[in-house]
């Protein structure tokens, strides 16, 4: 029934309605990010405490963008075994790489490293310079190996019985099971062994790709010029609902990783080492950052679901779209051939 103030008829949901957008509008101009995220800092700290970057069960590499040197920074497990500066707490990196503009809030936090000087991190989400991470990854691994490579040059380094021995007075964290497996590459290759057949860096390195959803092509709203040059600067940042500019920068450099990668592994002839996952169906609500209601939390799910029951899908060099190999296995088969894979590397290094 309708509600009579001062002459003046209105439905609750007509109000609510109308009030919501003033206070979507009003938070546009006074600025600030949507969400203060206090609700996810303190669920992060509650989960992970005072666990550091180096305490990592797995391995971890999590970029993300320094506003104050306005440069990326990489935060990865293997130099934080090594440097107390980049050991930062893991609840930190894992804040500071989930603040995406205009979403969350920026976060400050610092470390100190062995001579007990402070490193400032002034940081947002990495997404703004990786979006998709496939190369950082690779590029750390790649130098984990140039740094493990180094030390071992003009060393000999005996074999026996098929234990490597010798002198082991090495800068290397022996523990640490990525490490371990790089340098008895490494040690082989100086070697000359058979384990040194492929000298190829990335021909040893597997890589699943799994990315977070792109609109469907066949509906996806595209721009024109034309309306681009009535954009003013809000209308970069906010159109419709949209963040142009961002999605701009994170779909263009997603998708040219993607590219890179994919030449790179079909150039070292190793393609069965890159799998890339990538729903291409979003539509409404399904490509909201922000929308966690139960129902599009089914329909996501749902997504996944048909996205593992279609065939592997390959970038066109020529035209950087993904196309689904014909004669390729689906999704869901090509990751169960994947964890054989790390199952058998696993058990490999359990008997060195």
């Amino acid at each position: 029934m309708p509600v009579y103030v001062c002459g003046c008829s209105y439905s609750g949901w007509w109000f609510d309605n109308i009030r919501e957008k003033v206070m979507d509008m009003w938070k546009k101009i006074k600025g600030g990010p949507q969400y203060n995220g206090e609700f996810l800092h303190d669920k992060i700290n509650k989960l992970i405490k005072d666990t550091k970057l180096a305490d990592t069960l797995s391995n971890v590499v999590i970029p993300a963008f320094d506003v104050s040197r306005m440069q990326p920074v990489v935060f990865n497990s293997l130099e934080a075994e090594r440097d107390a500066g980049k050991n930062a707490r893991l609840a930190d990196v894992c804040i500071a790489t989930s603040a995406a503009p205009t979403y969350l809030p920026a976060h400050s936090f610092r470390t100190i490293d062995a001579n007990g000087c402070p490193h400032q991190y002034e940081v947002v989400d990495g997404g703004v310079v990786a979006n998709n991470p496939t190369m950082v990854a690779m590029s750390v691994l790649t130098k984990e190996v140039m740094r493990i490579r180094s030390q071992l040059k003009n060393r000999a380094v005996p074999i026996m019985e098929g234990e490597l021995v010798g002198d082991m007075d090495l800068n290397l964290n022996l523990n640490n099971p990525t490490v371990a497996a790089m340098e008895a590459l490494e040690m082989s290759k100086e070697l000359g062994t058979a384990a040194a057949e492929d000298a190829s860096v990335y021909s040893n390195i597997l890589v699943l790709s799994i990315g977070t959803g792109t609109a469907n092509p066949n509906k996806a709203e595209k721009y024109t010029a034309a309306e681009c040059n009535k954009w003013g600067p809000l209308g970069w940042v906010m159109n419709d609902g949209a963040h142009p500019i961002i999605d701009f920068y994170s779909q263009g450099s997603d998708d040219m990783v993607d590219v890179c990668a994919e030449m790179l592994f079909d150039v070292l002839g190793c393609q069965n080492n890159f799998l890339r996952i990538q729903a291409d169906m979003l539509e409404g609500d399904l490509l909201l950052m922000d929308c966690a209601t139960d129902d599009n939390m089914k329909a996501l799910i749902e997504v996944g679901s048909k996205v593992l029951e279609q065939k592997v899908a390959k970038v066109n060099l020529e035209t950087g779209l993904y196309e689904h190999v014909p004669d390729g296995p689906t999704n869901d088969k090509a990751l169960e051939e994947f964890a054989k894979k790390l199952s058998q590397e696993r058990k490999m290094r359990a008997c060195k």
